[in-house]
């Protein structure tokens, strides 16, 4: 422990931190200063005893987290929260180009003076929209209100802003005529030295799109500058499904094209040139963990390099988190921090190993070939090792994972690095040599069409996905870890002709059970779509039901959740859409669903009234030769779906005897229906408008026999049960998915 601290203490120092931070759970102050006074002594105790002082060398880090946690909160985040819920006027500077929206903009500022706090802080704050483009370093005057982000769809805004030090949020205020209460741009310094890497940002970003196409200007911008703003949401869901969102995310690959590039001018020149190239590269590519990790490893690196000492990895690793928890402890939250850290960490301690295992039967291989096959092999090894590291996050985090992330990083990375050069050639000398330039982009340009070809080839594959729910999935991929971790780790130890056998046979076992499983079984979702619904009822053999289609009117679209669903699940259409009711709290996003996506059959309910509201809804079901259900229907879907009037205007859904679908009907109506009519379901599907009137609640519940409420439209607080039945709401969980067997 004595030869390499960080090695030890700084794990132990990010464990206690992601408890503190991402688990919510931390002693107090006066407990862990004890429990560090305690574990010093036992450290100092037991010093000539390595793995009992290692022990307690990394007990007593942790609880130093602890306390620099509680002491950080105490004196840097709590001041800053207070001004939750206050309106103030305060004089801010922009720190980044802001986001342009349709009727605002967010921006990024550092706050000099508020009056109540002393201590400059960050927040992101939205401002009116203005005529003249705001930038970064321009400095404004507005009167704002502070809040503390909520929780919507499964993530947590409050603990993603705080891990950029972002520790309240902030937004414009407005008159009664909506104009900004007050809001002027005072004064700039966007030409000073401070931020000169913005507008270098903001020069490349223009150089790149008057050289290229939009589509490869975008994935460009985004590979040099991690803007990923130009990408398309098409494109952008691509490289999410074929596993290659890292390309667009700057991180230490592309530290390694940079580096790469100025060693062509000499390994001892490269590395003196490189080192003010990362300096600079770093706040243009903004600041990220996953830059600042690599930037600080290779900064280590070559000041090794050039005092002609050696560096340890696993130090200089250790050595970038201690600085980014040093600077924010919430850093730890950061998805980035987290993905690049675990990647690199599986890179140092296995993928040396694995290549060199991999690429012993072709030791007597021509030196020639044998460098072509340490090149794949190498990509290979890279990719496998960084997998098994950050699979369990972005399970986690997004629900699915790309086991196609192995081919997909084989046909691209290479390609990959020629644009990354040719785009920073671009850059260069658009405004010295722009016949250059234009040559260097006519080059480049089909290499980025081929690497968005690719991601969306991969992505359309009907297979390659594993989610959350798929727990025969994820226990072959855990096995197939498993697998690869004793090969690697000890191999040498292990009988492989018995047990080889053996573990093929469990690989196979688990992935037909798996299938099997999957075919007996169909699944009930439930999107995430605001004061909207979309439910979707689907299996394994391809069959699909679209329950509603209407997302809030705003950033929630549900014709686009529905249509991302579909590709990561491998649907080519819509069999049957039925419209509980055609309004815009059902019906808001069918133009862009009809539009972009295949549908079938479309059920409506019988005696819609024409409003100013929908009649252009009304018109385009009628133009879809949409069926009218008047009396109860049975289709013919993944599983028994019954559709039936509940008044005019409004129909209900019944799946299987499980899920009861009263979204629509308001709750004098559902009470007027089961009076004469039951139906009854162990879930039941409501809006927020039917929990108002608690007597009739509480009667609909008794009705249906529900056990269990979800909200599919409901936003702002919401209870999480109603006299002992619990409610969920997707808007809260995100998305929400449930698989039932099927009957007979």
């Amino acid at each position: 422990m004595l030869e390499r601290p960080l090695v030890y203490l700084v794990p132990a120092i990010a464990a206690a931190l992601f408890c503190a931070v991402c688990l919510d759970w931390a002693p107090s102050l006066m407990v862990s200063l004890l429990l560090l006074a305690v574990f010093l002594l036992l450290a100092g105790v037991f010093i000539y005893r390595n793995k009992a002082f290692a022990l307690f060398g990394m007990l007593a880090a942790a609880h130093l987290a602890f306390c620099g946690f509680s002491i950080y909160n105490l004196y840097i985040v709590e001041p800053i929260r207070h001004l939750n819920g206050q309106s103030l006027d305060i004089q801010a500077v922009l720190l980044e180009d802001p986001d342009v929206y349709e009727d605002s903009q967010r921006a990024l500022l550092s706050v000099t003076h508020n009056g109540e706090v002393e201590q400059t802080f960050r927040t992101f704050c939205y401002l009116p929209l203005t005529d003249t483009p705001l930038y970064a370093g321009d400095h404004i005057v507005v009167n704002v209100g502070f809040y503390l982000p909520g929780a919507a769809e499964g993530f947590d805004r409050a603990v993603y802003q705080a891990s950029n030090r972002c520790f309240i949020a902030s937004s414009y205020n407005q008159t009664e005529e909506d104009a900004p209460v007050r809001f002027e741009v005072t004064g700039t310094e966007r030409d000073t030295l401070r931020f000169l890497p913005q507008r270098i940002a903001r020069y490349c970003k223009q150089a790149i799109a008057g050289a290229l196409p939009e589509r490869p200007a975008g994935l460009l911008t985004a590979l040099l500058l991690g803007d990923k703003s130009g990408i398309s949401d098409a494109d952008a869901l691509a490289l999410r499904i074929a596993g290659l969102s890292h390309l667009v995310a700057v991180s230490g690959l592309h530290i390694g094209f940079l580096v790469a590039f100025c060693s062509l001018l000499g390994r001892r020149i490269g590395t003196l040139v490189s080192i003010p190239f990362i300096l600079l590269f770093v706040p243009i590519a903004g600041v990220t963990p996953s830059v600042i990790r690599a930037a600080v490893m290779y900064l280590v690196t070559a000041g090794a390099f050039l005092l002609r000492k050696e560096a340890n990895s696993l130090n200089s690793l250790f050595l970038a988190l201690a600085l980014l928890l040093l600077l924010n402890p919430y850093a730890i939250a950061s998805l980035s921090l987290q993905l690049s850290f675990t990647a690199t960490l599986g890179l140092i301690l296995l993928a040396g190993k694995m290549q060199r295992r991999l690429m012993k039967p072709f030791r007597s291989f021509p030196k020639m070939v044998y460098r072509i096959l340490s090149v794949v092999v190498g990509s290979v090894s890279c990719t496998v090792c960084a997998t098994i590291f950050t699979t369990p996050i972005i399970l986690s985090a997004f629900g699915y994972v790309s086991i196609l992330s192995l081919l997909s990083n084989l046909l691209v990375v290479g390609v990959t690095a020629v644009c990354f050069i040719g785009g920073f050639l671009v850059c260069l000398t658009s405004a010295f040599f722009p016949f250059l330039a234009a040559l260097c982009a006519k080059a480049i340009a089909p290499l980025l069409t081929y690497i968005l070809d690719i991601c969306n080839w991969i992505a359309g594959l009907p297979f390659g996905l594993i989610n959350w729910a798929d727990s025969f999935g994820i226990s072959a991929l855990v096995l197939s870890f498993a697998g690869i971790l004793a090969w690697l780790l000890a191999g040498a130890h292990i009988k492989w002709r018995y047990v080889l056998p053996v573990f093929c046979l469990a690989l196979f076992g688990i992935t037909a059970a798996g299938a099997y499983y999957n075919q007996q079984h169909y699944s009930v979702t439930y999107l995430p779509c605001g004061s909207g619904q979309a439910i979707i009822v689907s299996d394994a053999v391809g069959s699909m039901t679209l329950i509603d289609c209407a997302g809030d009117g705003g950033y929630r679209n549900a014709a686009a959740s529905v249509r991302e669903w579909m590709q990561w699940n491998g649907f080519r259409q819509v069999d049957t859409l039925v419209l509980t009711a055609v309004d815009k709290g059902h019906a808001r996003d069918l133009p862009e669903l009809l539009q972009h996506t295949p549908v079938g059959q479309i059920l409506i309910p019988n005696g819609c009234k024409e409003t100013q509201h929908n009649k252009e809804l009304l018109q385009l079901v009628a133009e879809a030769d949409a069926e009218i259900v008047e009396d109860t229907v049975q289709l013919d879907a993944a599983a028994p779906v019954t559709v039936f009037p509940v008044c005019d205007g409004k129909l209900g859904v019944r799946i299987d005897g499980h899920v009861l679908v009263l979204h629509s009907p308001t709750q004098k109506q559902l009470a007027a229906f089961f009076e004469t009519e039951s139906y009854s379901a162990p879930d039941i599907v409501l809006s927020q408008r039917n929990m108002e009137d608690t007597a009739l609640l509480r009667q609909l519940i008794s009705d249906t026999n529900a056990q269990r409420i979800i909200l599919q439209s409901g936003t702002g607080d919401v209870l999480h049960k109603f006299e002992g039945t619990p409610i969920e709401s997707p808007y809260f969980t995100g998305e929400l998915q449930e698989r039932y067997k099927k009957e007979g």
